[in-house]
């Protein structure tokens, strides 16, 4: 039997998803770092920030960093706020999902960059994203002063460190970021009015 055209399409996306967000290594043990398959990861991720938030990804570059950066300080502040469980391990994965969205607007390569892996205690990573958000918002306040400032180096080297701070929480715990930002981003498309059609 035949399936329909949107069911083979609905098919094809989940299965390219499905690969996209893959370990390369799934044997490793849970508290160490995993290789992971970061273009195939990157370019799923572009794929949703295309198809999912339009309204963001048609913005020019320094305004969407400017977004991007205003993610990072809500997440900050409700870790800051002692967070459940449920909504720590949201949280993370959502700065884990912001941060690879900013790698992909600076065009950086991260499978280039490795796995560098901090520390997984609550208190640390909330300080850390802080300080990281706040670097993030200086910069992007001067951009627009015009000032002086090397604002995209500083933007990626604070955009590395919110990713493998997240990572580090994952590890630590024993996540698969694959699997948890696969949940995030399906509970997402679920929201949107033309899921499923895309």
């Amino acid at each position: 039997m035949r399936l329909s055209a949107s069911c083979e399409h609905e098919l094809l996306a989940y299965e390219r998803t499905q690969m996209a967000l893959s370990l390369v290594n799934s044997e490793a043990s849970s508290n160490r770092p995993v290789s992971l398959d970061w273009p195939a990861i990157q370019f799923a991720q572009f794929e949703h920030d295309e198809k999912y938030h339009p309204e963001i990804s048609r913005l020019p570059v320094q305004d969407r960093l400017r977004h991007m950066t205003l993610h990072f300080a809500k997440y900050a502040g409700r870790l800051s706020e002692g967070p459940t469980d449920a909504d720590f391990e949201r949280l993370a994965t959502d700065a884990l999902i912001i941060g690879i969205s900013c790698a992909n607007t600076l065009n950086i390569d991260l499978s280039k960059v490795g796995d560098a892996i901090s520390p997984d205690q609550r208190d640390e990573f909330a300080r850390q994203m802080t300080v990281y958000a706040g670097r993030m918002a200086s910069a992007c306040e001067r951009l627009d002063h015009l000032e002086d400032f090397p604002f995209r180096p500083t933007l990626a080297e604070q955009v590395l460190k919110v990713i493998s701070a997240s990572l580090g929480v994952f590890f630590s715990n024993g996540w698969s970021p694959v699997e948890k930002m696969r949940e995030r981003l399906a509970a997402v498309k679920a929201k949107k009015l033309f899921h499923g059609k895309l």
